[in-house]
């Protein structure tokens, strides 16, 4: 794993009703294995108002494949998408996994191709935690404070290329709904009431 996150952690910053595991057998049948099988079974992962996860201990939850066949007319999308999942939701769009080698992919309409969104899961669950804990910290009118505003610019910075030394791929294509969630919450236009 990329970087080092606890279940315990995740439960701290969402809370244990928020953190989800799947079912190993569950996963296992999806083609999850190696790391990826033990983040998602041991580990979890936590909603948050970034982005959300079914509930992978649902009864009669399953890993949908990316339908490859449907999608391949209009979708530029590489061999290995036989192999991908889809595991949560943007707002706009969708988070895929690849089975195979744990690697993270947004899907979403109007742009037509996979955007490179994570090299694991590891690199999701610390992006999701290092922003909630940076939104939480907020006053709920902080865009009216410029020096707030200043201080979060910098903290912003500081955790987007903590990301990018391990993970280039969250804030490595424009398009990365990560993009516009950092952006947002630097410009002041992020949280209730927004």
């Amino acid at each position: 794993m990329i970087f080092e996150l606890s279940r315990d952690e995740l439960i701290r910053t969402f809370g244990e009703e928020r953190v989800h595991q799947a079912p190993s057998n569950t996963a296992r049948a999806a083609g999850f294995s190696g790391d990826a099988l033990e983040f998602l079974t041991t580990i979890g992962l936590p909603d948050s108002e970034f982005i959300s996860f079914p509930r992978l201990d649902a009864e009669g939850f399953g890993f949908h494949p990316v339908p490859v066949d449907e999608l391949g007319s209009t979708w530029n999308l590489p061999a290995a998408a036989a192999n991908w999942v889809f595991l949560g939701n943007f707002e706009i769009s969708a988070v895929v996994a690849d089975t195979r080698t744990g690697e993270l992919h947004q899907l979403a309409e109007g742009i037509m191709r996979p955007i490179p969104l994570h090299r694991d899961l590891s690199s999701l669950a610390h992006t999701i935690t290092g922003l909630t804990r940076i939104v939480g910290s907020l006053p709920e009118d902080y865009e009216e404070d410029e020096e707030l505003i200043e201080a979060l610019t910098e903290s912003l910075d500081t955790f987007r290329n903590e990301i990018k030394n391990k993970d280039p791929r969250p804030f490595g294509d424009e398009h990365s709904e990560w993009v516009e969630i950092i952006t947002s919450i630097g410009a002041g236009i992020w949280g209730p009431g927004q």
